[in-house]
């Protein structure tokens, strides 16, 4: 598995085809809000700032040289986040590896995710993420608001921050 932080520039060169794969994978659980915010990233928002995070994330995964995943994150997940992973890549630990990648880069991650996404809702569990809020999301649906942050969380055993990165 290769993990891959997109620059400015391989996000300006790979965007057209890393959409095709949200919306070919995505499984139509991919909200419009994400999608736009992800369509209009400033490129610039990618490089790592003066506290040692970025302002937005773009990670992918590839197996074998072909995509497995990709991960987007804005502003901390506020203003945007996504995770779409292949179905032949499911339960192998790409997702994980997303999550940890953009909580790592970005410092804060918040998630919002349907009630009947019992695989997403695992996945957030899984990393020591905390549903914070429940609201109805743009389908109408009960949406959880999960958060999770490296900044103001010590790592612990319970945490995925306790590993090696």
């Amino acid at each position: 598995m290769e993990l891959l932080y997109l620059t400015p520039h391989s996000w300006v060169r790979e965007r057209r085809k890393l959409f095709r794969f949200v919306l070919g994978f995505g499984e139509k659980r991919i909200t419009l809000a994400a999608l736009r915010a992800m369509r209009g990233l400033d490129p610039s928002w990618l490089d790592i700032g003066v506290n040692g995070h970025a302002r937005a994330a773009v990670v992918v995964v590839k197996r074998k040289g072909a995509l497995a995943g990709i991960g987007f994150a804005a502003d901390g997940g506020d203003g945007g986040c996504l995770l779409v992973v292949h179905p032949d890549a499911r339960r192998s630990g790409t997702g994980t590896a997303i999550m940890k990648a953009l909580i790592t880069r970005l410092g804060f991650l918040a998630c919002h995710v349907a009630s009947d996404n019992i695989p997403s809702m695992a996945l957030c569990f899984g990393l020591g993420m905390k549903a914070v809020s429940i609201h109805r999301g743009p389908t109408g649906k009960s949406t959880l608001r999960f958060e999770r942050g490296i900044r103001h969380e010590p790592a612990c055993s319970g945490h995925s921050d306790a590993l090696p990165q």
